[in-house]
């Protein structure tokens, strides 16, 4: 009934009230004065008595005078301290939002009774004793009595005593208090106001009246009527806070636990990314989910499922073609994981087939080279379908190409006046020759291979041309000392026996070198030796076929050595049957080019690679092998750092054969980086035509192939800077195409691609704002929003993205603190909500302003939050 009684009184009613109060309090501090001055001994007579009584009448007058006389000049003294305050307020605060923290700083004077006078502390009644201490008041134990003390321990932040209305009459009007029996219409919410004590009322009655107040002695054993002090005029008046405006809140216990409160944020991943399905934002659902989420199954399933609308990788996009290409395998190691990988693995093989497609059919074809078509459709022969009559134009024009080189090389090589750089040069172009025929070769379907016939011939000059001092030399084992003295008839029987006696032995020893190198020093002396050279050269070569097929022919010197001398023996002796010597030439050919090989390794790679790989084909042993995997892997090494583009693009078409079923991988990177010095040059056209979102993807994969080189570097970074300036001028839902094509381009440099991201997350940021309803997270998102536009580089569109998210951001920030105002005075659930907000608000509310936070820290405190 109290409540609803304040609600209807009028301003005027209110201050007539408050001012009532206030003179109790007055009256109250005046009565305290009194008992705290020395008392008279009880001796005086009648009249003095009188005297004292009238005295002190007139006394507490002058003091009831006093007091009102000094509430109206704290009312004026306080009323300009309110304005300095309000105006000193207005000017320092920089929280635009402060109104929407506080709301008792409001215009209305009253708004302090809605207060619980509950909160108000009990303030004990004094009263007095000659010999025992009571509640509320300190006895000194002397004749002159107790001194009065108001307590202190219960009294906390006493609020600001409201002003009288300014009058020159101190008179109260008649009708301003209801003289009713009960103390009920005494408002007891009213802030500054002491309640006067109900136990001891009589007392205080009685000496208004000039009544002693005397006690009963029963209680208190005799009287004690204190006698006040004329000339005393000390106060006890409680001095108001100048900067106490009113405000009540509860002040948390520093002792108190706060409550740890968790946000949801940022949005669950899962949950954004089933948003992005339901609006068929496909891509925005592979991008996020692939950066965030592939350690999560529910995301991984979900990846899957959106993964299979691209099942037609020749009607993919170009930008989700390069989206795909960028994804990243999941690596949980669970049934759905490996779906998704095999479904991923299996999508990037095709996009890289149909785009290879594309570029033979559009620039191979058409516009390449010759040795370009042949190499691609030697390399994968589903090109060949519908270029049947393209290639075979290719075959002509590049046999006769390399016809021309073979021949004028190999006239060149026989010229034994050649000098080193000379010999180098027409190496260098035989070797181009056996290139174009090793194309030809593996292009072309006919059993009966012309090219592959001019390879082995060329190469074999090639093999040949190669120093004689790198040659082994046959060592001179002739031990045998025979005497050819014609006159001595009987000593040639004998030194005829003795030879026949010494050879027999080495051949029992298998020394077949020896046998060859004495008997063809005595073969014409001795004809019947002819047999002995026969058997002791087809012997060798069984031995040294059986020696070359171990893996000591590569590995241990001392069976290269003899390797070498056998075939000088048998291919340099002129004794050694003919037949024998010819299959010996065949027989060590393989070998000696693997022997080559090892020895031009780090001097000519390329050449090297050639020899052994022609080599390990007749062979086919595990050392030869050995050296083919060691010279393939120099070759690629080399390419690598190669200056000059058709250099490494030979390098690279050469190995794409010598690494076949040797190594494949070696291979497969060579036929990659082959494959990316194409795209670069289609990507070049196509920029120069006008189609740059083409020339930006070409020069991707590019650098995808070829990553150590970054051979697109230069092109994607110029078609970049390109897309990013024409975005500018576009609508949003435009910008973002681009910006989704730039931020997967492989090679692209990180300052540029910072740019795209930056802006794409910006614009997509809007976007979840307007398709999820909790406002922690659309406070989340333009957070994030501005933090990026921060990072961006400064230009226009960030200025006036700026502008737009910062007006989102504020008009955000207000919401939640005119929604959480409310709910902090709501039932506990509600009263979460708001700490919630105001939450969000200090972690990601800096943009607000650094006032807000605090304040927003503030309210999160006083509802019991960390």
């Amino acid at each position: 009934m109290e409540e609803q009684q304040n609600e209807k009184m009028s301003p005027k009613a209110r201050w007539i009230i408050g001012g009532i109060v206030t003179i109790c309090l007055a009256v109250l501090i005046v009565v305290a004065i009194q008992l705290n001055k020395k008392q008279e001994p009880e001796v005086a007579t009648e009249a003095t008595q009188d005297k004292k009584e009238k005295t002190a009448d007139e006394q507490i007058g002058s003091d009831l005078e006093k007091a009102l006389s000094e509430l109206k000049k704290d009312k004026s003294s306080e009323d300009k301290k309110t304005d300095s305050k309000d105006k000193a307020t207005a000017t320092k605060s920089s929280d635009p939002f402060a109104y929407l923290f506080n709301p008792s700083k409001s215009d209305d004077p009253l708004t302090f009774l809605s207060i619980d006078p509950t909160d108000l502390p009990d303030v004990p009644e004094p009263v007095v004793s000659k010999t025992e201490d009571v509640a509320g008041v300190q006895d000194d134990k002397t004749p002159n009595g107790p001194v009065v003390t108001l307590p202190t321990d219960k009294i906390t932040d006493l609020p600001t005593v409201p002003s009288l209305p300014t009058s020159d009459d101190p008179t109260l009007p008649s009708d301003a208090v209801d003289e009713g029996d009960g103390d009920d219409k005494v408002p007891t919410d009213v802030p500054g106001t002491v309640i006067p004590p109900t136990g001891n009322q009589d007392n205080i009655d009685n000496q208004d009246k000039g009544d002693t107040g005397t006690p009963d002695d029963s209680n208190n054993g005799g009287t004690n009527k204190p006698t006040p002090d004329p000339d005393d005029e000390g106060t006890n008046k409680p001095t108001p806070d100048p900067d106490d405006e009113g405000t009540n809140k509860p002040t948390p216990d520093p002792g108190e636990q706060l409550e740890n409160l968790t946000l949801a944020l940022p949005e669950d991943t899962y949950e954004r990314l089933v948003s992005y399905r339901e609006q068929q934002q496909i891509y925005n659902a592979l991008y996020y989910g692939n950066k965030e989420g592939l350690k999560d199954q529910e995301v991984v399933t979900l990846l899957d499922e959106m993964l299979r609308n691209y099942n037609n990788a020749s009607d993919t996009d170009i930008t989700a073609r390069q989206l795909i290409q960028s994804l990243t395998q999941s690596q949980l190691n669970d049934e759905q994981a490996r779906i998704y990988n095999a479904q991923l693995t299996k999508l990037k093989e095709e996009i890289e087939k149909v785009t290879r497609e594309e570029y033979v059919d559009v620039y191979v074809i058409k516009e390449g080279s010759s040795k370009d078509q042949l190499y691609y459709a030697g390399t994968f022969e589903d090109l060949l379908n519908g270029n049947k009559v393209e290639l075979e134009k290719a075959k002509n024009s590049e046999m006769a190409l390399a016809d021309q080189k073979a021949s004028e090389a190999a006239e060149n090589l026989r010229n034994n006046k050649l000098d080193e750089l000379q010999r180098k040069a027409n190496q260098k172009a035989l070797i181009e020759a056996i290139n174009s025929y090793q194309l030809i070769a593996n292009y072309s379907t006919e059993a009966d291979n012309e090219a592959e016939a001019k390879r082995n011939e060329a190469l074999r000059i090639l093999s040949e041309s190669v120093k004689a001092s790198d040659e082994p030399e046959i060592e001179n084992n002739d031990t045998t000392k025979v005497e050819n003295d014609e006159d001595k008839t009987e000593a040639k029987v004998d030194n005829q026996q003795e030879l026949k006696n010494s050879l027999n032995q080495l051949m029992e020893e298998k020394k077949y070198i020896q046998v060859l190198q004495q008997a063809s020093a005595y073969v014409e002396q001795y004809p019947e030796l002819d047999d002995t050279i026969k058997e002791a050269s087809e012997k060798l070569l069984e031995q040294s076929i059986k020696d070359m097929k171990s893996n000591n022919a590569y590995t241990d010197e001392d069976t290269k050595k003899y390797l070498s001398q056998s075939y000088a023996a048998l291919t340099g002796l002129s004794k050694v049957p003919n037949e024998v010597s010819e299959k010996a030439k065949e027989e060590f050919y393989g070998y000696r080019l693997v022997m080559q090989a090892e020895k031009l390794i780090e001097s000519d790679s390329t050449q090297a690679a050639i020899f052994a790989y022609e080599g390990y084909k007749r062979q086919e042993t595990d050392g030869a092998k050995a050296i083919l995997q060691k010279a393939n892997t120099t070759l690629g090494e080399k390419a690598l750092n190669m200056e000059s583009k058709d250099d490494a693009e030979r390098a690279y078409e050469i190995l794409t054969v010598t690494a076949k079923g040797v190594n494949d991988t070696l291979m497969q990177t060579a036929v990659d980086r082959k494959t990316a010095y194409g795209y670069v040059e289609a990507g070049e056209k196509r920029y120069d035509a006008g189609e740059i979102e083409e020339a930006i993807a070409y020069g991707s994969e590019a650098n995808r192939l070829y990553p150590e080189k970054n051979l697109g570097g230069a092109l994607v970074e110029k078609v970049a800077n390109r897309l990013l300036e024409e975005a500018e001028q576009k609508e949003l839902t435009e910008q973002v195409e681009s910006y989704n094509l730039i931020v997967n381009v492989k090679g692209l440099d990180e300052s540029i691609k910072t740019q795209a991201e930056n802006r794409k997350t910006v614009i997509d940021a809007l976007d979840r704002v307007k398709n999820i309803e909790k406002k922690e997270q659309q406070l989340y998102y333009l957070y994030t929003a501005l933090e990026k536009i921060e990072e961006t580089k400064d230009s226009a569109w960030s200025k006036e993205m700026k502008v737009e998210v910062q007006t989102q951001y504020d008009a955000c920030i207000k919401d939640m603190l005119t929604q959480a105002q409310t709910w902090s005075t709501g039932n506990e659930e509600e009263k979460v909500k708001a700490a919630t907000y105001y939450k969000a608000i200090v972690e990601i509310g800096k943009y607000a302003g650094e006032e807000t936070v605090t304040n927003a820290k503030t309210e999160l405190t006083e509802l019991g939050y960390e």
